[in-house]
């Protein structure tokens, strides 16, 4: 016969799956309020986190708390469950969690009756007499604060935890390595000791953390002082990557990596428009202006670019990879993000820019004068046949990578170094162009090996 206790378990669980599409309910609600007042410029709020408590968790709060013993009825249990929904402020240091907690007094009407009412919405209230931070029973401290959601009359708990994130790592490290081994018992105060001297390491990794993000801060803004056109350069980097994160949350929901992408878009910029100009200063306001005008306008990442006419070269370098980044705009997803950035940045039509971009991309990886001075010692058509192939075969490889990385700086400096060895390399293993020629196939193998390699490295 089962006892009285798990019956009573089982019905709280019974009750809590008939209220789940409520719960859910109540949990966007919360998430999108907390996460609409942190979007601050300057915030430094790393990320909102919610979740609702799993049927597992549920079970074992149930046991562990003995609301067996306290409650009769399990909808009673659930109203008592402090925590059905978490939500969880996660910021960058440890300092910023009392600015974040001070900062929801800006937000929420504060009164005698103790919960105080959010003022954008009325339906979220939080206890805001609760004294902080508060005390946990490992001894350490956290921003936690009660709260509850009403809809339809009903009230259902949440709990607000505001977190750093060496903070909600630790917390992790304690939940997976302390709570999930009962093992761990048996060495207790040797295990409390050590746990405690991996949490002041961490206190120690969060303060170097936050004088290494100051100083990066500082040297930013120290670059942008001057003005000049390098300083420019990376100051528009800064301002395109900041621009894909947050058109990129608007249009698809999400975030992805593009601050080696935004730096080679810089680059293109500043090769194409300042690197030979006397208008530099007045094309840095025309930028930035363009920037602000983008921030304000829709950028949609799921839709497909296209070129008014098919992009056709004479520049064997330049065919192979621009075939290859046509093909890839409307395929790969870090190729479109690119894409679609590069079309709105860029005000003439797409297939001009398009080729455009890819003319750059040979200038940065083949310097055009060096290259022309190559196998002058031949004939002037098996010259031209020579570098001919030797382009197309650098496109292929470049190709066969299959990665976007192909246009990083880093990549392309790397590339143009090895491309630069081969062929001075093989011009004077080879006096003429008939040992050339019978050697072309083992010598586009070895390129192609040289340039793959490149991109296997970590």
């Amino acid at each position: 016969m089962e006892l009285e206790m798990f019956s009573f378990i089982e019905s709280v669980v019974e009750e809590y799956d008939l209220h789940q599409a409520t719960y859910a309910y109540a949990e966007n609600a919360i998430r999108t309020y907390f996460e609409s007042i942190c979007a601050v410029p300057g915030s430094s709020v790393v990320s909102v986190h919610t979740r609702i408590k799993t049927r597992e968790s549920l079970r074992e709060k149930l046991l562990r708390n003995k609301f067996y013993l306290h409650f009769d009825h399990p909808r009673d249990a659930l109203m008592y469950l402090s925590d059905l929904v978490g939500i969880t402020i996660e910021c960058q240091f440890i300092r910023n969690e009392a600015e974040i907690y001070n900062s929801l007094f800006h937000h929420f009407k504060i009164d005698g009756s103790g919960f105080s009412k959010a003022l954008e919405d009325p339906n979220i209230l939080l206890n805001m007499h609760m004294p902080q931070p508060q005390t946990q029973r490992n001894g350490f401290t956290i921003y936690r604060i009660d709260g509850y959601y009403m809809f339809n009359s009903e009230r259902i708990n949440f709990e607000l935890q505001i977190k750093s994130l060496v903070h909600r790592f630790w917390s992790e490290i304690e939940h997976e390595v302390v709570y999930k081994n009962p093992d761990f018992v048996v060495y207790d105060r040797f295990m409390k000791n050590m746990l405690g001297a991996v949490r002041d390491n961490l206190d120690v990794v969060d303060r170097q953390l936050e004088i290494m993000y100051n100083e990066i801060s500082n040297e930013s803004r120290h670059a942008a002082i001057g003005m000049n056109q390098e300083s420019f350069k990376m100051m528009l980097a800064s301002s395109i990557n900041e621009l894909v994160n947050k058109k990129m949350k608007e249009s698809v929901g999400f975030r992805t990596d593009f601050k080696k992408c935004s730096s080679i878009l810089s680059q293109y910029i500043y090769i194409r428009d300042f690197l030979n100009t006397e208008r530099g200063r007045e094309r840095m306001l025309d930028y930035l202006e363009h920037l602000n005008y983008l921030s304000d306008s829709d950028i949609d990442f799921s839709s497909e670019v296209t070129l008014e006419r098919p992009y056709t070269s004479d520049d064997p370098f330049c065919r192979v990879l621009g075939d290859h980044m046509t093909m890839m705009m409307n395929q790969d997803f870090e190729w479109h993000v690119f894409f679609v950035m590069l079309f709105a940045i860029q005000t003439g039509s797409n297939i001009e820019d398009f080729s455009d971009f890819v003319s750059v991309i040979r200038k940065l990886i083949i310097r055009n004068g060096w290259y022309l001075e190559r196998f002058i010692h031949y004939d002037e058509d098996q010259a031209d046949q020579a570098r001919y192939f030797f382009l197309g075969v650098l496109a292929g490889a470049l190709v066969r990578a299959g990665t976007i990385e192909i246009i990083y700086e880093e990549k392309m400096l790397d590339v143009m170094n090895a491309f630069k060895f081969f062929i001075e390399r093989i011009e004077h293993a080879y006096p003429d162009y008939e040992s050339l020629f019978k050697a072309e196939p083992a010598l586009e193998v070895q390129l192609v090996h040289e340039v793959l390699r490149i991109f296997s490295r970590n």
